[in-house]
């Protein structure tokens, strides 16, 4: 709420130190060291401390604005990461640098006007369109503040706009760059293009050994082998320790008892509902239908359609209500009903379709049952087996030994450190596979390493072989090279063919003619301009290049598609007139005027710090986050 009173409190004054006020240490260079600073005090700047007190309530503050906007509560680790106390930090110093500034000036604010501002303040306004103090008090309480420490932040930030309004008030830019900027902006482009796939060359033959073997050389970097590593591994989880055979078919019957509604497909019918606006109407309706009169013919007869009264095909718990649902679920199949007092009116409903209760037999799923019932038991045995295996480690058992003597598995990998076997392919079921290949690229052949946590259980590893980065022999990669070399020689020629085609056309040639030589059409995308998104067929590449020229140049780029080129030329130009804005009405001269203003106060909050300087309290400041 404190947010919504200072949105209000100033006007583009506020604007601009929005962002000011949230500079970055990177920008006021304060010094990660505290002298002199007092233990109340997080940092100074020239002569102004700022309080623990403020720095604890404004980075609350910040952190309660910052989880509002994220919808979730935003924890201390994750406001460190986004680097809120710094952001909440620099704006306070900011603040203390124009506080500082203020007080040396001798700048002040009279008890009228202070008086006067807040009064006038919409945040305070009641239901009548005037000051409210009852509401202003139980505002500031709501928000954790007094009276008078309002008004004592409100006169500080009173103060500071002073300073902001006398430095880059009223400036504005010279109507020369607003009507530059104008052009730029709207100025539009009908472009006409042709799009060159890859095809229009033709099928590249495959390169002499001369040619493969020097593409080879100049890319060698493309197909270099990265470092990989042989790992043995033990994973102890509840998987590898259930035994689903020795479950009984007497507990599993027990479970399948249990959770017999898991198995269970319950019934459906098509469910039709006519409802009538009297029970006279509904009675009449429901006698023609016992007496065997069709359904659609004395639906058609009520005025209504099928699709009117077809509920769709519904389970019981679908029906919301129940005595429809307990009529719909009594009928015969093709069955009508008598009349029903539903909620909304007498009814009638008809049922078709009707698809009885399934259950899956026991036996039919004995076997996912005691799989089921082998896993719950197995996670209490994982950490007994850890520690056995352990001591057994410790004992100096191999690998293989661990593993028969606890019924499990010796596995083996060849990976790099994206989990990728020699020959590039994803490694399947890499236990824990982040925290695994973290730890197993920086152990070595030989070190007894500790055990990594996966979701449910352990994972032993060794490094058995490691072999180092280096280049792969052409005979290893011949087939990606040809690939490749073929690829960029299709490229190569593309590009050509299109500069060709450009080169006609500034001999004259019309880009028609052009593209029917080529077997392409020409497309026209009217009403460019440089900020719009390109046209379909247009490419980034290809609508900026249609702004590098006049009227009636042309250009190549690349297509929106891989392996696709442009010729384009620029069919018109259109300016849009620039009229000169005589109030701030304009959005782009308020636009302009903005940035000006922005960057003159940006400036002087810049050498208001070169001469003033900040150190910061670490400690206090570390014990404020900490406690959070």
């Amino acid at each position: 709420m404190l947010n919504t009173m200072r949105k209000y409190a100033a006007g583009w004054v506020a604007q601009i130190l929005l962002g000011l006020l949230v500079l970055s240490f990177a920008v006021w260079g304060i010094a990660d060291v505290f002298t002199g600073v007092g233990n109340h005090s997080v940092a100074r700047v020239g002569s102004t401390d700022i309080s623990t007190v403020n720095f604890d309530r404004a980075y609350r503050r910040e952190l309660q604005a910052m989880s509002q906007r994220l919808g979730q509560q935003v924890t201390p680790d994750q406001a460190k990461m986004l680097g809120i106390p710094n952001q909440v930090l620099g704006r306070l110093v900011t603040e203390a640098a124009l506080d500082d500034q203020a007080n040396s000036l001798h700048i002040g604010v009279s008890k009228d006007m202070l008086i006067r501002e807040i009064a006038d303040d919409p945040a305070f306004k009641g239901a009548g369109g005037t000051f409210d103090r009852n509401y202003f008090v139980s505002l500031l309480r709501n928000n954790g503040m007094t009276e008078d420490a309002y008004v004592v932040q409100r006169r500080a930030e009173e103060k500071r706009q002073q300073i902001a309004e006398s430095i880059s008030g009223g400036a504005t830019a010279p109507n020369a760059f607003s009507k530059a900027l104008h052009e730029y902006q709207t100025e539009q482009r009908d472009i006409r293009f042709i799009v060159l796939p890859s095809s229009v060359v033709g099928e590249i033959p495959a390169p002499n050994a001369d040619e493969l073997t020097a593409y080879y050389n100049d890319n060698k970097a493309e197909w270099r082998a990265p470092e990989a590593r042989t790992i043995s591994f033990i994973k102890l989880g509840a998987a590898e320790v259930a035994r689903p055979e020795d479950v009984s078919d007497e507990d599993a019957k027990k479970a399948y008892e249990a959770e017999k509604a898991s198995f269970s497909t319950p019934e459906t019918r098509h469910v039709f509902q006519v409802v009538f606006a009297d029970e006279s109407t509904a009675q009449a309706a429901a006698d023609r239908l016992k007496a065997g009169e069709d359904f659609n013919a004395v639906l058609e007869s009520t005025g209504k359609k099928l699709a009117d009264v077809d509920l769709g095909v519904l389970t019981r718990d679908k029906l919301i209500d129940p005595a429809v649902a307990e009529a719909a679920f009594s009928l015969a199949p093709n069955g009508t009903s008598d009349v029903v007092k539903g909620s909304f009116g007498p009814v009638v409903v008809r049922v078709t379709d009707v698809v009885p209760e399934s259950v899956k037999p026991f036996d039919e799923v004995k076997g996912e049952l005691k799989k089921t019932l082998a896993l719950g038991n197995a996670r209490s045995d994982v950490n007994v087996l850890r520690d056995s295996i352990e001591d057994a480690r410790a004992g100096g058992a191999s690998f293989e030994e661990i593993a028969a003597n606890n019924k499990l598995t010796v596995k083996k990998i060849t990976v790099d450190q994206q989990g990728k076997d020699p020959q590039g392919n994803a490694v399947a079921d890499i236990p824990a596979q982040a925290e695994l290949l973290k730890a197993a690229f920086e152990s070595d052949i030989g070190i007894d390493n500790s055990a990594v946590p996966t979701e449910d259980g352990y994972v032993w590893y060794a490094i058995a072989d490691i072999n180092p980065s280096h280049d792969r022999p052409l005979d290893e990669v011949r087939e990606k090279v040809i690939e490749a070399w073929k690829k960029q020689s299709t490229a190569d020629k593309l590009l050509a063919k299109a500069k060709d085609a450009q080169d006609r056309l500034g001999k004259g040639e019309t880009l028609d003619a052009i593209a029917s030589s080529l077997g392409l059409t020409v497309a026209t995308r009217d009403k460019q301009t440089r900020a719009s998104q390109p046209g379909e067929g247009l490419s980034v590449e290809a609508l900026k290049a249609a702004f590098a020229g006049p009227k009636g140049s042309s250009d190549v780029a690349p297509g929106a598609q891989d392996g696709e080129q442009i010729v384009l030329q620029v069919a018109d130009v259109v300016e849009t007139p620039y009229t000169p804005a005589k109030d701030d009405s304009n959005p782009l001269t308020q636009q302009l005027a903005d940035s000006m203003q922005n960057d003159l106060l940006q400036q002087y909050v810049s050498e208001l710090q070169r001469q003033l300087g900040a150190t910061v309290n670490q400690t206090a400041l570390q014990q404020i986050i900490s406690a959070i």
